[in-house]
Protein backbone atom coordinates (compact mmCIF):
# COMPACT_ATOMS: atom_id res chain seq x y z
CA UNK A 1 0.00 0.00 0.00
CA UNK A 2 1.33 3.45 -0.90
CA UNK A 3 1.46 6.02 1.86
CA UNK A 4 0.91 9.69 1.32
CA UNK A 5 4.19 11.57 0.93
CA UNK A 6 3.73 13.79 4.01
CA UNK A 7 2.09 11.80 6.80
CA UNK A 8 2.27 14.73 9.23
CA UNK A 9 0.23 17.14 7.11
CA UNK A 10 -2.93 18.36 8.78
CA UNK A 11 -6.04 18.37 6.61
CA UNK A 12 -7.41 21.81 5.79
CA UNK A 13 -11.06 22.71 6.08
CA UNK A 14 -12.18 24.51 2.91
CA UNK A 15 -15.75 25.74 3.24
CA UNK A 16 -18.04 26.89 0.43
CA UNK A 17 -19.81 30.22 0.80
CA UNK A 18 -22.57 31.18 -1.60
CA UNK A 19 -23.82 34.13 0.45
CA UNK A 20 -22.84 36.41 3.32
CA UNK A 21 -24.37 34.21 6.05
CA UNK A 22 -22.50 31.09 4.94
CA UNK A 23 -19.25 33.07 4.57
CA UNK A 24 -19.56 34.44 8.10
CA UNK A 25 -20.47 31.00 9.45
CA UNK A 26 -17.34 29.49 7.87
CA UNK A 27 -15.15 32.20 9.38
CA UNK A 28 -16.83 31.84 12.80
CA UNK A 29 -16.33 28.06 12.66
CA UNK A 30 -12.60 28.68 12.04
CA UNK A 31 -12.40 27.11 8.60
CA UNK A 32 -8.88 27.30 7.19
CA UNK A 33 -10.21 28.77 3.96
CA UNK A 34 -13.45 29.80 2.31
CA UNK A 35 -14.19 29.59 -1.38
CA UNK A 36 -16.80 31.71 -3.06
CA UNK A 37 -17.75 33.18 -6.40
CA UNK A 38 -18.52 36.54 -7.86
CA UNK A 39 -21.63 37.24 -9.87
CA UNK A 40 -19.41 37.08 -12.99
CA UNK A 41 -17.35 34.11 -14.19
CA UNK A 42 -18.83 31.66 -11.72
CA UNK A 43 -19.93 28.16 -12.65
CA UNK A 44 -22.81 28.42 -10.20
CA UNK A 45 -24.60 31.45 -11.60
CA UNK A 46 -27.80 30.57 -9.73
CA UNK A 47 -26.03 31.05 -6.39
CA UNK A 48 -26.35 34.52 -4.88
CA UNK A 49 -22.57 34.97 -5.01
CA UNK A 50 -20.94 38.28 -4.24
CA UNK A 51 -20.40 41.69 -5.71
CA UNK A 52 -16.83 42.97 -5.53
CA UNK A 53 -17.36 45.51 -2.73
CA UNK A 54 -19.16 43.06 -0.43
CA UNK A 55 -16.50 40.42 -1.01
CA UNK A 56 -13.72 42.93 -0.25
CA UNK A 57 -15.28 43.60 3.15
CA UNK A 58 -15.68 39.90 3.91
CA UNK A 59 -12.13 39.02 2.81
CA UNK A 60 -10.75 41.73 5.09
CA UNK A 61 -12.70 40.22 7.99
CA UNK A 62 -11.55 36.68 7.11
CA UNK A 63 -7.91 37.76 6.89
CA UNK A 64 -8.15 39.45 10.31
CA UNK A 65 -9.16 36.04 11.68
CA UNK A 66 -6.50 34.07 9.82
CA UNK A 67 -8.89 32.55 7.25
CA UNK A 68 -7.84 32.41 3.61
CA UNK A 69 -10.26 33.21 0.80
CA UNK A 70 -10.26 31.57 -2.63
CA UNK A 71 -12.39 33.16 -5.35
CA UNK A 72 -13.80 30.90 -8.03
CA UNK A 73 -13.47 32.06 -11.61
CA UNK A 74 -14.44 28.66 -12.87
CA UNK A 75 -16.52 29.22 -15.94
CA UNK A 76 -15.46 28.82 -19.53
CA UNK A 77 -14.72 32.08 -21.27
CA UNK A 78 -14.94 33.12 -24.89
CA UNK A 79 -12.53 35.40 -26.75
CA UNK A 80 -15.03 38.24 -26.52
CA UNK A 81 -15.04 37.86 -22.71
CA UNK A 82 -11.28 38.34 -22.29
CA UNK A 83 -11.20 42.16 -21.94
CA UNK A 84 -13.99 42.15 -19.32
CA UNK A 85 -12.36 39.24 -17.49
CA UNK A 86 -9.03 41.10 -17.44
CA UNK A 87 -10.65 44.21 -15.98
CA UNK A 88 -12.49 42.12 -13.39
CA UNK A 89 -9.21 40.40 -12.38
CA UNK A 90 -7.54 43.78 -11.97
CA UNK A 91 -10.37 44.95 -9.67
CA UNK A 92 -10.28 41.66 -7.77
CA UNK A 93 -6.55 42.04 -7.12
CA UNK A 94 -6.80 45.70 -6.08
CA UNK A 95 -10.03 45.64 -4.05
CA UNK A 96 -10.48 42.13 -2.70
CA UNK A 97 -6.97 40.66 -2.43
CA UNK A 98 -7.98 37.00 -2.23
CA UNK A 99 -5.35 34.41 -1.37
CA UNK A 100 -6.10 32.37 -4.47
CA UNK A 101 -8.32 32.11 -7.49
CA UNK A 102 -9.82 28.83 -8.64
CA UNK A 103 -10.07 28.54 -12.42
CA UNK A 104 -11.49 25.98 -14.83
CA UNK A 105 -10.58 27.45 -18.18
CA UNK A 106 -6.87 27.09 -18.93
CA UNK A 107 -6.92 30.47 -20.69
CA UNK A 108 -7.73 32.02 -17.31
CA UNK A 109 -4.39 30.81 -15.92
CA UNK A 110 -2.52 33.03 -18.36
CA UNK A 111 -4.98 35.89 -17.94
CA UNK A 112 -4.66 35.77 -14.14
CA UNK A 113 -0.88 36.00 -14.46
CA UNK A 114 -1.10 38.81 -17.03
CA UNK A 115 -3.35 40.75 -14.67
CA UNK A 116 -0.57 40.66 -12.08
CA UNK A 117 -2.46 38.56 -9.55
CA UNK A 118 0.00 37.74 -6.78
CA UNK A 119 -1.97 35.01 -5.00
CA UNK A 120 -2.06 31.32 -5.84
CA UNK A 121 -3.79 29.83 -8.86
CA UNK A 122 -5.82 26.69 -8.23
CA UNK A 123 -7.28 24.51 -10.95
CA UNK A 124 -10.96 23.76 -10.37
CA UNK A 125 -12.39 20.30 -10.01
CA UNK A 126 -14.28 21.18 -13.19
CA UNK A 127 -10.97 21.00 -15.11
CA UNK A 128 -10.84 17.27 -14.31
CA UNK A 129 -7.22 16.75 -13.22
CA UNK A 130 -7.69 13.06 -12.54
CA UNK A 131 -4.51 11.30 -13.66
CA UNK A 132 -0.83 11.61 -12.66
CA UNK A 133 0.52 12.97 -15.96
CA UNK A 134 -1.96 15.84 -15.76
CA UNK A 135 -0.47 16.98 -12.45
CA UNK A 136 2.96 17.37 -14.05
CA UNK A 137 1.55 19.51 -16.86
CA UNK A 138 -0.56 21.58 -14.48
CA UNK A 139 2.39 22.38 -12.22
CA UNK A 140 5.34 22.53 -14.59
CA UNK A 141 3.84 23.87 -17.82
CA UNK A 142 0.99 26.02 -16.51
CA UNK A 143 2.48 27.07 -13.17
CA UNK A 144 -0.69 26.27 -11.26
CA UNK A 145 -0.18 25.97 -7.49
CA UNK A 146 -2.94 23.49 -6.63
CA UNK A 147 -5.35 21.17 -8.41
CA UNK A 148 -8.72 20.46 -6.86
CA UNK A 149 -9.39 16.81 -7.59
CA UNK A 150 -12.63 15.57 -9.12
CA UNK A 151 -15.03 14.25 -6.49
CA UNK A 152 -15.66 11.17 -8.63
CA UNK A 153 -12.23 9.75 -7.71
CA UNK A 154 -12.08 6.93 -5.19
CA UNK A 155 -9.59 6.84 -2.31
CA UNK A 156 -7.06 4.69 -4.19
CA UNK A 157 -7.09 7.10 -7.13
CA UNK A 158 -6.56 10.03 -4.77
CA UNK A 159 -3.63 8.21 -3.12
CA UNK A 160 -2.09 7.55 -6.53
CA UNK A 161 -2.37 11.21 -7.44
CA UNK A 162 -0.91 12.26 -4.08
CA UNK A 163 2.07 9.97 -4.66
CA UNK A 164 2.69 11.59 -8.07
CA UNK A 165 2.12 15.17 -7.02
CA UNK A 166 4.99 17.40 -8.16
CA UNK A 167 6.67 19.52 -5.48
CA UNK A 168 5.52 23.08 -4.94
CA UNK A 169 7.88 25.87 -5.87
CA UNK A 170 10.37 26.46 -3.08
CA UNK A 171 9.53 23.15 -1.38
Amino acid sequence: MNELPNKTATPEILAPAGNRASFLAAVAAKADAVYCGLKLLSARMQAKNFVMEELAELVHLAHERGVQVFVTLNSLIKSADLPAAGRMLDRLQRLVEPDAVIVQDLAMVKLVKQAGFDGEIHLSTLANAGFPAALQVIRQKLGVDRAVLPRELNIDEVKTLAAHCPPRAGA
